[in-house]
């Protein structure tokens, strides 16, 4: 499940645009020119400077988001419709992502699902199973930094030390193209191969906004690209920004409250 989830946080820039166009085969095979990496070293640095300070000054978000997974070798794609909320809180942040509506092959529906993490549990809610699954992240007073790369079992590209992220991937400036959302940086990652994230992922790609110093679309391609994640933020501002957001913000969907509770096993 822990993977499940992490494809949705790795989307949390929240770390944000117009709903991109998702590559196909080939273009995993080849992603898009880099720049000379030397000489963008940096702009480079810059650009992740600022994604670095931005994320500092961020102490809740709430916004639209619409995810899609395009899965090559089964030829499938869809994409959920929802919204986003993150707050700092101690000892452990907390955050909400709502999908109310999917679109998968002409076919749209508007099951609402929700995952929640409160600090110590991710929570897993469908209203089509009419449960609730606990999974436990955290134990009883431990406090996790979900921003750093290499030991958060929930990883955030958020708020993330640009050290870290040159230490556990190759960041190349790409050539802007005229279907990048606009006024952005397109970086990709690619984790080294002594990094914990080599595994998992074959790159990530962000398109930093340089207004808003955070990504406002974010794709995710895993090892073997097989499965590419993207996540864009259509609606991301100013305004979605520290708007003080009340902790009943993060309290489970109404609905839901009545609905059986089931625990994960650990590691499920």
């Amino acid at each position: 499940m822990l993977n499940l989830f992490r494809r949705f946080t790795w989307l949390f820039v929240l770390s944000f645009a117009a709903h991109g166009v998702l590559y196909a085969l080939n273009a995993v095979a080849e992603p898009p020119t880099a720049s000379d990496a030397g000489a963008d070293r940096a702009t480079i640095e810059s650009i992740l400077e600022r994604l670095e300070k931005r994320g500092d000054t961020v102490s809740d978000l709430k916004c639209a988001v619409e995810y899609s997974i395009e899965d090559v070798l089964a030829d499938d794609e869809f994409t959920k419709f929802g919204e986003i909320r993150y707050k700092k809180r101690e000892p452990n942040p907390v955050f909400f992502i709502h999908f109310n509506k999917l679109h998968q092959a002409g076919f749209v529906s508007q099951r609402k699902e929700w995952w929640i993490f409160d600090g110590r549990y991710v929570w897993e809610i469908k209203e089509a199973a009419k449960n609730k699954i606990q999974h436990e992240v955290v134990k009883p007073g431990e406090k996790i930094d979900l921003f750093d790369i290499e030991k958060s079992p929930i990883p955030i590209p958020f708020g993330q030390k640009k050290d870290q992220i040159l230490k556990n991937f190759k960041v190349v400036l790409v050539h802007p193209t005229a279907s990048d959302p606009p006024d952005t940086d397109h970086l990709i990652c690619q984790p080294k191969p002594e990094s914990n994230l080599a595994n998992e992922v074959d790159r990530l790609e962000f398109y930093v906004s340089r207004k808003l110093h955070l990504p406002i679309k974010i794709i995710s391609v895993d090892r073997g690209g097989n499965k590419i994640s993207t996540a864009v933020f259509p609606d991301l501002s100013e305004k979605s920004l520290n708007s003080g957001l009340k902790d009943s913000a993060f309290d489970h969907p109404r609905e839901a409250r009545k609905w059986k509770t089931v625990t994960a096993e650990p590691g499920g």
